[in-house]
Order: structure tokens, then C-alpha cells, then sequence
């Protein structure tokens, strides 16, 4: 059976959840909300970039005070969240999004991007061209928050990623993770095979490369500086206290750059 290698988050949307199943999204929506209660307690409009299947916006939609537009890139993605958020009610938009081109006519006050979707930005023109793009959809007093992993979290956590399993459909996923710090990138190989019915023979079988550029915080802050936003801070994983050379994780948060 020959194998194909998939755009990144098609093959993999029907098991993302079983891959993600040890993630706390409550305290990640949480967090989202501590920031934004810290820095914009009067913020009523979020639009989250790269959300996924959706989880950490439909926490956030249980506290009754956003009101949310959830974006993605994967339709497949975009469709396993929808379908969860309309049979729960839940009072969410859902658009299909690319943050390198975002083209939406409403403001927001808050935007945000989290699980570390900015390190898929290979390079600094793209990550500036991302930051002029959501750019377009805020307003003065917005802000922008999304973190990223830096290399203490790579050099961590390594080969700790590597998993396998078969999802209640009948999908079986293995995912070999690996750093390579000479070029500050970590891969993640994932190969997703459809069972049958038994759940023995596979149907078809798919592959996705996932390559993420890992930044510390000094080269994010000098992007940053090259952009119209200005830092308002960069937290430390998930505590409102600064980043430091040891941060394995930085929630970092911009707003427009206001003209003197």
C-alpha cells in the first residue's frame, strides 16, 4: 500500500485530540483570560488564529463575557470544532483563516494564537509578515498574545514526545519528535494509517513532517522591534511574571505601536 505525505493537519485532524489528550485546555483558556483581565479587563471581542479543533475558545466561550471568532487554516480541523461547539450551543464563529493573509473587516480586542503555532513561522520575514497581517484587525487599545517555545523546551522535552495509538475511529498515529540544535528546529514525523472495521488492516496510509523554528526570547523581542507592535510583556510559561533565559515557554503580549 503506497503512503502519501499529507498537508500538515489534514491526516492528522481526526486524532489531533488523542495526541493533545494530556493538555489541561480549561487552564490554557484560564491563562488567556488572566492575561486579558490583567492587561484588558474591558475586552469583549476575541479572535483566536491557529485554534485548532477549537477547545481552549469554547472554554472560553463557558465564561460568558467574549464573544469569539475561532480561525484555522485546516478545514478538517475547523469542521471537528464546529460540530462540537453546535451541539453544545455554543455561540462561536468559526472561519477558515491563514494568518500570512487575513482578511476580515471587523476589529478585535483581543487576538491570540497559542500552543506555540507562531514557530511554524520559519524565518523572520514571514513571522513580520504574520504580525502585519494581524495588525490589520485590531484597533488602538487591542493587544496580541501567543507564546511560543524556546530552545529549553525542545532540548527538554526532545524524544519525551514520541507516542503511538489507535484513536476511537479507528485511526492509528505514531509521532517520532526529535531537536536539531544546529539549526533551531524540532521535527515531528507522524504516520497515520485508517483501519478497517477491526481495527487490524490498514486502509490507507498517510504521512506528515511538522517543522517548527525554535526562537529564544531575545530573537522574538528584536522581530518584534522591527514591527508596528510594541511588547507589553512576555510571561513566563504560565505565570504572570516575567520570561527569563530559562523560559521554556513565553506568552508574549503586543500592542500597536502608538505614534508619538
Amino acid at each position: 500500500m503506497s503512503q502519501k505525505t499529507a498537508r500538515i493537519y489534514t491526516s492528522l485532524a481526526p486524532v489531533y485530540n488523542d495526541l493533545m489528550k494530556d493538555v489541561d485546555y480549561e487552564d490554557w483558556a484560564d491563562y488567556v483570560d488572566a492575561i486579558i483581565q490583567e492587561l484588558r479587563p474591558d475586552a469583549v471581542s476575541l479572535l483566536e488564529l491557529a485554534c485548532g479543533t477549537g477547545k481552549v475558545a469554547m472554554y472560553l466561550e463557558e465564561l460568558d463575557c467574549y464573544e469569539i471568532t475561532a480561525t484555522d487554516m485546516s478545514a478538517e480541523m475547523l469542521e471537528i470544532g464546529e460540530r462540537k461547539a453546535r451541539f453544545r450551543n455554543m455561540q462561536i464563529k468559526w472561519k477558515q483563516l491563514d494568518f500570512y493573509d487575513i482578511q476580515l473587516d471587523e476589529t478585535y480586542d483581543v487576538v491570540f494564537s497559542l500552543f506555540d503555532s507562531v514557530n511554524y513561522i520559519m524565518n523572520e520575514a514571514d513571522f513580520l509578515k504574520m504580525l502585519a497581517n494581524v495588525e490589520k484587525v485590531m484597533h488602538e487599545d487591542s493587544i496580541f498574545i501567543f507564546d511560543f517555545t524556546t530552545p529549553k523546551h525542545s532540548e527538554y522535552v526532545n524524544d519525551k514526545l514520541n507516542t503511538d495509538g489507535v484513536s476511537p475511529d479507528g485511526i492509528r498515529f505514531e509521532r517520532v519528535s526529535y531537536y536539531v540544535p544546529s539549526q533551531k528546529v524540532h521535527v515531528s514525523e507522524f504516520e497515520i494509517e485508517v483501519l478497517d472495521d477491526d481495527k487490524i488492516t490498514a486502509l490507507r496510509r498517510d504521512r506528515e513532517v511538522h517543522r517548527q523554528r525554535i526562537y529564544d526570547l531575545q530573537e522574538v523581542k528584536a522581530i518584534v522591534a522591527k514591527s508596528n507592535f510594541e511588547m507589553l510583556a512576555a510571561y513566563d510559561d504560565f505565570v504572570i511574571e516575567p520570561a527569563h533565559a530559562k523560559t521554556e515557554r513565553v506568552t508574549m503580549v503586543l500592542a500597536c505601536r502608538r505614534n508619538p
